[in-house]
């Protein structure tokens, strides 16, 4: 019998966003769809539960794009069969097929990816890090992002083993910048994806601004990748694995 984990690898594993050739970026290591189908796992919980955060990420979608990332693609969501007009999942799980695409556009779903090199961005609170090339500073964008890095520093349980499939990480990509909450901040986002996925999503509802391939509408929204996160949802629900993800 498998595990509840289990289960949710084996539904991305099957899906088409697993094999999807993302533009200019290919298909995702193994590990990214993976990975990225336990968090929403994880965080489709923690909804139903009240969490904070949670509940943060699944808000409907504001009337100010300049800050909220669902606002600001409101179009491509649409172009998609994907709404966004009211508080709950179908937001929530719209915001993951968002950082799907975010993820590999920003680092090709690559867990342990360091700074961009050729930009100057070396100081503690400016070091990009991690799957979506977050930064300390972003913390400014909701008081939940330093609640949320104090949780994950004191309980690191980030799915690193699933992440890691299909990765290989770079001596520099593993170096950090700085010191302090900000050294401690990329080392985090490295070495516990979860986190890096939640503190991203957050960020893209209250500062969507941080993240250049937004701006740009460079990050792809895939029907595949919301029909994977709805077979999550249906399993979490089905065989009640809720208790598995706490």
């Amino acid at each position: 019998m498998p595990t509840p984990i289990e289960q949710i690898v084996q539904i991305a594993k099957g899906s088409d966003i697993a094999h999807f050739n993302f533009e200019d970026r290919g298909v995702p290591p193994a590990g990214y769809i993976k990975g990225m189908a336990v968090v929403y796992a994880r965080m489709y919980c923690k909804l139903k539960a009240g969490d904070e955060a949670a509940v943060e990420m699944a808000r409907a979608k504001s009337q100010n794009g300049n800050k909220d990332a669902l606002a600001f693609y409101n179009q491509e969501f649409a172009d998609a069969g994907m709404n966004n007009d009211a508080d709950g999942v179908d937001a929530l799980r719209h915001l993951f097929v968002l950082l799907t695409g975010l993820g590999m556009r920003e680092s090709s779903g690559r867990f342990c990816e360091g700074r961009d090199r050729s930009a100057d961005n070396v100081t503690a609170d400016t070091a990009e890090a991690g799957l979506f090339q977050a930064s300390f500073n972003a913390r400014t964008a909701s008081p939940l992002l330093t609640t949320l890095f104090e949780k994950y520093s004191t309980n690191p349980s980030g799915f690193v083993e699933i992440f890691r499939e299909g990765v290989t990480c770079k001596p520099k990509d593993l170096e950090n910048f700085g010191s302090g909450d900000g050294e401690k901040f990329q080392r985090l986002s490295k070495e516990c994806p979860a986190f890096a996925v939640e503190f991203a999503a957050i960020t893209l509802r209250n500062m969507r601004k941080h993240f250049g391939p937004i701006n740009r509408k460079e990050a792809q929204v895939r029907r595949e990748c919301d029909v994977m996160f709805r077979a999550v949802q249906q399993a979490v629900e089905t065989f009640n694995l809720c208790s598995a993800f706490q």
